[in-house]
């Protein structure tokens, strides 16, 4: 049976202000559920969540970071071990170590690392901008077909319009030779 949290007990489980849960909430888009008054209510996965991101801006990854690393609110691709990775390469690499063989080995390894964080990153923002530019080309596709429907429609209706407008002039002059022609009927006949 899984646990719902209001925001002061789930703060405190993960030990920081109310507050803070609720900007992480909103910079991230993290679904959290509410209840019937609009409450905020969270599950234990929802503490775990805001542990994890806690733990990570201990380690200095800034939200627009994490918010890469969490999509749906879940984490995307990194598992517990790849995040603490991800946001240990720097520490690592940045720690300074006396020159010999092991050190060396050790060196390259975090450049691995880091090389991998930063492949990573460059693949997530690839894909966030990617994305976002097939929002934009999607919305602009769609202004363009609307105007152009739009377009298609006035065009249509000045063509009937046309036409209606001279189906009424082809049936005045067809009702002008008719009146005409019982004009000539009535003289013939008076005659």
């Amino acid at each position: 049976m899984s646990s719902n949290y209001l925001i002061s007990d789930a703060a405190k489980q993960v030990n920081v202000e109310a507050h803070v849960l609720r900007y992480w909430e909103e910079e991230l888009g993290l679904p959290i559920k509410r209840n019937e008054l609009g409450h905020r209510f969270y599950t234990q996965a929802d503490v775990e969540r805001f542990r994890e991101i806690k733990n990570m801006k201990e380690r200095g990854l800034q939200l627009k970071a994490i918010r890469m690393i969490l999509k749906d609110g879940k984490l995307d691709r990194l598992d517990a071990a790849g995040i603490e990775e991800f946001a240990t390469a720097d520490e690592e690499i940045m720690t300074p170590m006396a020159p010999n063989a092991e050190n060396q080995l050790s060196v390259e390894e975090n450049g691995e690392n880091k090389a991998q964080r930063l492949q990573w990153l460059l693949q997530q923002l690839f894909r966030e901008t990617l994305q976002e530019n097939n929002k934009e080309l999607c919305q602009m596709i769609k202004e363009s077909v609307l105007k152009e429907m739009d377009y298609q429609f006035r065009v249509q209706e000045e063509r009937e319009d046309e036409r209606h407008a001279q189906l009424m002039q082809k049936e005045e002059e067809h009702f002008r030779k008719v009146d005409e022609l019982l004009r000539k009927k009535r003289r013939l006949l008076k005659k």
